[in-house]
């Protein structure tokens, strides 16, 4: 992940525009415009409850923040585990689904497609847990399963219902169960 991946201390109005951007690059950011969008796209209503959980925990609120979890559950059906570390600009394009524990850490500009789970390799207390760690501008298609501490490279584009057990390197195509890499993402070039 590079340097400027986690958010930091960025505020719940700059996190909640930052996603508002990746939704409507043409908008100018407002609360308004913020809550026009929840009516509409199911995505940016995720992206305020995940914001308002991951300052409400990095404040030391934990109990408020466990709490919208169920929120999220009962809104949009995704599972947001209260305590990971998200970057800017993050898009869920369709929620629905989406699991995301509590240990994951992910970079600015990075896709979620619908069903996307990002759990723990084991889910009873065999020690300490490993999640995912999904870098700046990275892509995870649907239904994609990222096992354990995988890391997800820079601009990676993780292919639909791929299950990813080992890291996927920067610029990286992978797909399949387990996932492979089939090409690389470049850069689309820009007219000149």
């Amino acid at each position: 992940m590079s340097s400027s991946g986690i958010s930091g201390e960025l505020s719940l109005r700059e996190l909640v525009f930052s996603d508002l951007a990746r939704h409507r690059a043409d908008a100018r950011p407002s609360w308004l415009k913020v809550f026009a969008r929840c009516l509409t796209v199911p995505g940016m209503i995720a992206s305020l409850v995940l914001r308002s959980q991951q300052v409400l925990h990095r404040s030391g609120h934990v109990r408020l923040a466990a709490m919208l979890r169920t929120v999220a559950v009962v809104l949009v059906s995704a599972d947001f585990g209260p305590g990971m570390q998200i970057g800017t600009g993050l898009l869920l394009a369709h929620p629905v689904g989406v699991n995301i524990g509590y240990g994951v850490r992910i970079g600015n500009n990075v896709t979620f497609a619908g069903g996307v789970t990002a759990a723990a390799r084991y889910y009873d207390n065999r020690g300490p847990q490993e999640f995912a760690t999904i870098c700046d501008g990275a892509t995870i298609g649907a239904h994609a399963v990222l096992v354990g501490g995988v890391r997800i490279g820079e601009n990676a584009v993780v292919g639909a219902n791929s299950v990813v057990l080992k890291d996927v390197p920067d610029n990286a195509v992978v797909l399949g169960s387990p996932a492979r890499q089939i090409g690389v993402n470049a850069p689309v070039p820009s007219p000149a």
